[in-house]
Protein backbone atom coordinates (compact mmCIF):
# COMPACT_ATOMS: atom_id res chain seq x y z
CA UNK A 1 0.00 0.00 0.00
CA UNK A 2 2.00 3.59 -1.18
CA UNK A 3 1.32 6.24 1.11
CA UNK A 4 0.85 9.88 -0.08
CA UNK A 5 2.33 12.51 2.66
CA UNK A 6 2.12 15.83 3.23
CA UNK A 7 3.68 17.82 6.27
CA UNK A 8 1.74 20.43 7.94
CA UNK A 9 0.95 22.16 10.43
CA UNK A 10 -2.20 21.85 13.31
CA UNK A 11 -4.55 24.95 12.91
CA UNK A 12 -7.10 24.02 15.55
CA UNK A 13 -8.09 20.67 17.38
CA UNK A 14 -11.70 20.49 18.16
CA UNK A 15 -13.98 17.27 19.68
CA UNK A 16 -13.09 14.59 16.79
CA UNK A 17 -11.60 16.85 14.48
CA UNK A 18 -7.77 18.11 13.85
CA UNK A 19 -7.36 21.16 11.44
CA UNK A 20 -4.40 21.22 9.57
CA UNK A 21 -2.59 23.58 7.01
CA UNK A 22 -0.23 21.56 4.55
CA UNK A 23 1.85 22.96 2.04
CA UNK A 24 2.86 21.74 -1.31
CA UNK A 25 6.37 20.36 -1.37
CA UNK A 26 8.60 20.22 -4.32
CA UNK A 27 8.22 16.70 -4.15
CA UNK A 28 4.62 16.95 -4.94
CA UNK A 29 5.88 17.56 -8.92
CA UNK A 30 7.39 14.04 -8.89
CA UNK A 31 4.37 12.62 -7.25
CA UNK A 32 2.70 10.28 -10.16
CA UNK A 33 -0.68 11.48 -8.34
CA UNK A 34 0.57 15.63 -9.06
CA UNK A 35 -1.89 16.11 -11.40
CA UNK A 36 -5.09 14.70 -9.98
CA UNK A 37 -3.96 16.09 -6.49
CA UNK A 38 -5.74 19.15 -4.93
CA UNK A 39 -2.87 20.20 -2.65
CA UNK A 40 -0.72 20.10 -5.78
CA UNK A 41 -2.47 23.30 -6.80
CA UNK A 42 -1.81 26.06 -4.04
CA UNK A 43 0.47 26.91 -2.03
CA UNK A 44 -1.26 25.92 1.15
CA UNK A 45 -4.75 24.22 2.51
CA UNK A 46 -6.28 22.85 5.17
CA UNK A 47 -7.93 19.68 6.22
CA UNK A 48 -10.00 18.33 8.42
CA UNK A 49 -9.61 15.02 10.14
CA UNK A 50 -11.66 12.96 11.92
CA UNK A 51 -9.96 11.60 14.46
CA UNK A 52 -10.45 10.00 18.08
CA UNK A 53 -7.13 10.80 18.96
CA UNK A 54 -7.65 14.79 18.73
CA UNK A 55 -6.82 15.09 22.41
CA UNK A 56 -3.49 14.63 21.33
CA UNK A 57 -2.59 17.83 18.66
CA UNK A 58 -2.35 20.87 19.60
CA UNK A 59 -2.21 24.11 17.30
CA UNK A 60 1.40 24.75 15.99
CA UNK A 61 2.15 20.75 16.15
CA UNK A 62 4.00 19.42 13.30
CA UNK A 63 2.01 17.16 11.77
CA UNK A 64 2.48 13.97 8.80
CA UNK A 65 -0.96 13.54 6.80
CA UNK A 66 -0.83 10.34 4.80
CA UNK A 67 -3.60 8.82 2.87
CA UNK A 68 -3.98 5.76 0.26
CA UNK A 69 -2.75 6.98 -3.41
CA UNK A 70 -5.46 4.91 -4.97
CA UNK A 71 -7.67 6.57 -2.41
CA UNK A 72 -6.62 9.99 -3.42
CA UNK A 73 -7.35 8.94 -7.08
CA UNK A 74 -10.70 7.02 -6.23
CA UNK A 75 -11.54 10.80 -4.86
CA UNK A 76 -9.82 12.92 -8.31
CA UNK A 77 -12.24 10.69 -10.15
CA UNK A 78 -15.32 11.61 -7.94
CA UNK A 79 -14.62 14.89 -8.20
CA UNK A 80 -13.18 15.82 -10.98
CA UNK A 81 -13.27 12.89 -13.59
CA UNK A 82 -16.79 11.57 -13.20
CA UNK A 83 -18.59 14.33 -13.36
CA UNK A 84 -16.47 16.07 -16.14
CA UNK A 85 -17.17 12.61 -18.75
CA UNK A 86 -20.94 12.87 -17.02
CA UNK A 87 -21.52 16.33 -18.31
CA UNK A 88 -19.84 16.30 -21.47
CA UNK A 89 -22.09 13.08 -21.92
CA UNK A 90 -25.48 15.12 -21.48
CA UNK A 91 -24.70 17.85 -23.13
CA UNK A 92 -23.90 15.66 -26.52
CA UNK A 93 -27.06 13.51 -25.87
CA UNK A 94 -29.17 17.10 -24.90
CA UNK A 95 -27.66 18.78 -28.17
CA UNK A 96 -28.77 16.07 -30.29
CA UNK A 97 -32.87 16.56 -28.86
CA UNK A 98 -32.90 19.96 -27.90
CA UNK A 99 -30.27 22.74 -29.43
CA UNK A 100 -27.56 24.25 -27.72
CA UNK A 101 -28.89 26.58 -25.30
CA UNK A 102 -31.17 24.20 -23.51
CA UNK A 103 -28.97 21.58 -23.16
CA UNK A 104 -26.11 24.02 -22.14
CA UNK A 105 -28.63 24.66 -19.46
CA UNK A 106 -29.61 21.16 -18.64
CA UNK A 107 -26.11 20.78 -18.14
CA UNK A 108 -25.09 23.10 -15.85
CA UNK A 109 -28.68 21.77 -14.08
CA UNK A 110 -27.10 18.61 -13.87
CA UNK A 111 -23.92 19.30 -12.72
CA UNK A 112 -25.43 21.41 -9.84
CA UNK A 113 -27.62 17.79 -8.78
CA UNK A 114 -24.15 15.85 -9.19
CA UNK A 115 -22.49 18.37 -6.67
CA UNK A 116 -25.66 18.55 -4.73
CA UNK A 117 -25.95 15.00 -4.00
CA UNK A 118 -22.39 14.75 -3.28
CA UNK A 119 -22.92 17.00 -0.55
CA UNK A 120 -26.04 14.94 0.65
CA UNK A 121 -23.96 11.89 1.09
CA UNK A 122 -20.76 14.16 2.54
CA UNK A 123 -20.59 11.72 5.51
CA UNK A 124 -20.76 8.65 3.64
CA UNK A 125 -17.83 9.46 1.15
CA UNK A 126 -15.82 10.85 4.21
CA UNK A 127 -15.94 7.14 5.91
CA UNK A 128 -14.69 6.20 2.80
CA UNK A 129 -11.49 8.43 2.73
CA UNK A 130 -9.19 8.05 5.94
CA UNK A 131 -6.01 9.86 6.81
CA UNK A 132 -3.53 8.93 8.85
CA UNK A 133 -2.04 11.55 11.31
CA UNK A 134 0.97 11.48 13.05
CA UNK A 135 3.01 13.92 15.26
CA UNK A 136 7.02 14.54 13.06
CA UNK A 137 8.45 16.33 16.39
Amino acid sequence: MTIAEHEGIVVKSEIGEVTVQIEAQSACSSCEAHGKCGFAESKAKEIAIRTKEWQEYKAGDRVSVGINKSLGLKAAAIAYILPGALMIAVFIVLNHYVGDLWSAIATLAFIAAYWGILALCRNRLQGQFTFKLSKTD
